[in-house]
């Protein structure tokens, strides 16, 4: 019995196909962030937002070429921990990109005027949004 469990390959399997699938999502990912800036390249937007986008853009580079480095280099371990702090980064970036282009919503624009200290017809901001 500990020959046949032992000499089944599925272990091998699951290796292969977590590699792939870490290869894909990293593909995806890097084309899909590489998209977003090509798409906004020459739009009128604020420069704080097109630099978080270049941040993003470069630290996704960045990613794939610490991961790959450390799949040459057969996986050391300062390698192994830039590439997951370089994983932490990037999802940062992303959910900080995210969170700054969202559309806010009607309450939140109801309340503007309210916080400012200021009674101000909002009608203007329910009309340009629906």
């Amino acid at each position: 019995m500990f020959l046949v469990l032992n000499f089944h390959p599925i272990g091998w399997d699951i290796v292969f196909v977590l590699q792939l699938d870490h290869r894909i999502l990293a593909s995806a990912t890097l084309a899909s962030i590489g998209g977003l800036w090509w798409a906004t390249r020459k739009l009128d937007i604020h420069p704080a937002v097109r630099s978080l986008i270049q941040s993003t853009l470069g630290m996704a580079a960045l990613q794939v070429s610490l991961g790959i480095s450390t799949l040459l280099a057969y996986v050391p371990v300062s390698l192994g921990t830039a590439h997951q702090a370089g994983a932490l980064t990037l999802l940062t970036l992303m959910i900080l990109l995210n969170h700054t282009v969202r559309r806010p919503s009607l309450n939140l624009l109801r309340s503007l005027p309210e916080a400012a200290g200021t009674r101000t017809d909002t009608s203007a901001f329910m009309k340009g949004s629906m």
